[in-house]
């Protein structure tokens, strides 16, 4: 087999289907299906925040606009028990929308997407006051999703979580509860044989942040195969200029970008995540990146322009593979779903020069 380095060159450009499957209901969304006298349904799920269902359409259309690779968000809590068992419904939903992508000739990255996030209802956080219980969830989960796919090839990839974090601990603490969970992850998958015994596995970064991330408490799990584990970062920054709609605790807007000292800021945070990981045989991909394309009041379009080509070519620079954000219909839009084009032609220009850049090196 080729190296998990090579591997991860071969993934190329990458794109997520965000606000899908990893939706999940509101206060009162649920029960006004129900209450209706009507099953919620997959489709329900996928349709929460404004997206429709998947497609083997869609799936074309990504790859058609360019991408090699779709991220798969998924989350799970709805549809799994506390024990992590997955209802038969769900889980061949999601089954089908890897097939859809592997039929259409993409790379798959599925993942455990917004269980990880904040607030007690996301329940992966609650390990710091509930290791037991969520680290039995998390094992159980794992085992269903990994069963379930035992026998796809390689081009499908597990992904252990998504921007997981303990803010309620200390932050060695949280390290530690990370590596741990991160070890639950590769054992799990391992131990349930076929394919997944030597699949290459990605491994959530601390809140998938880069300083943190190649922080000396942040470990690699032990595996019971060399070369298969593959790290997973996300990029965001500036915030301010990539996520900030208004004042916030965190920052204040920024209209611009692109000056010497803020591309180099950039090229900075890819040579740390190399030092740290590439440099050593451990490959990175970023699992989102993006910023806001809806209009911030006065923020400048050349700059969003900037920031994406810029991002993209750091990454492809290190062999990382970059995954899109995209919600489609919400903040980060850049892709239409229907026809695979992508609604900014200047948006095009940056993935068509990677596209060939990236098939010039092949």
């Amino acid at each position: 087999m080729i190296t998990a380095i090579e591997f991860v060159r071969h993934l190329g450009l990458g794109w997520n289907l965000g606000n899908t499957f990893d939706a999940f209901p509101l206060e009162g969304e649920h029960e006004a299906v129900t209450a209706a006298g009507r099953d919620w349904t997959p489709e329900d799920q996928q349709r929460l925040w404004r997206n429709k269902p998947f497609t083997a359409e869609c799936a074309a259309n990504v790859k058609a606009a360019g991408f090699d690779t779709i991220r798969i968000p998924v989350t799970w809590m709805e549809w799994a028990d506390a024990d992590g068992i997955v209802q038969e419904r769900w889980m061949a939903a999601v089954q089908q929308a890897v097939d859809w992508s592997l039929d259409a000739g993409l790379n798959v990255i599925l993942n455990v997407h917004h269980d990880g996030g904040n607030g007690d209802t996301l329940w992966i956080r609650r390990a710091s006051r509930q290791w037991d219980a969520v680290s039995r969830r998390y094992e159980g989960l794992w085992r269903s999703i990994a069963t379930r796919f035992a026998d796809y090839d390689h081009r499908l990839v597990l992904e252990g979580g998504n921007e997981i974090c303990f803010p309620d601990v200390s932050q060695d603490q949280a390290f530690t509860l990370l590596n741990r969970l991160n070890q639950i992850f590769v054992d799990v998958v391992r131990a349930t044989g076929g394919r997944n015994a030597d699949r290459y596995l990605l491994i959530p970064g601390f809140n998938t942040d880069t300083v943190l991330t190649c922080d000396e408490r942040y470990r690699l799990p032990q595996d019971s195969i060399e070369d298969r584990l593959i790290v997973s970062i996300h990029y965001y920054s500036p915030a301010e200029f990539a996520l900030a709609e208004h004042d916030c605790t965190w920052g204040t807007p920024a209209t611009t970008w692109g000056t010497a000292a803020e591309v180099e800021a950039v090229a900075a945070d890819f040579a740390l995540q190399r030092a740290r990981f590439i440099d050593h045989g451990i490959p990175v991909i970023i699992g989102e990146y993006g910023l806001l394309t809806e209009p911030v009041d006065g923020k400048d379009h050349a700059s969003n322009i900037a920031w994406l080509k810029t991002v993209v070519n750091c990454a492809l620079d290190n062999g990382s593979c970059p995954v899109l954000w995209d919600t489609s219909v919400k903040e980060m839009c850049f892709l239409d779903r229907e026809t695979g084009r992508f609604y900014d032609p200047d948006v095009a220009e940056v993935f068509a020069a990677a596209r060939a850049r990236l098939d010039g090196e092949n």
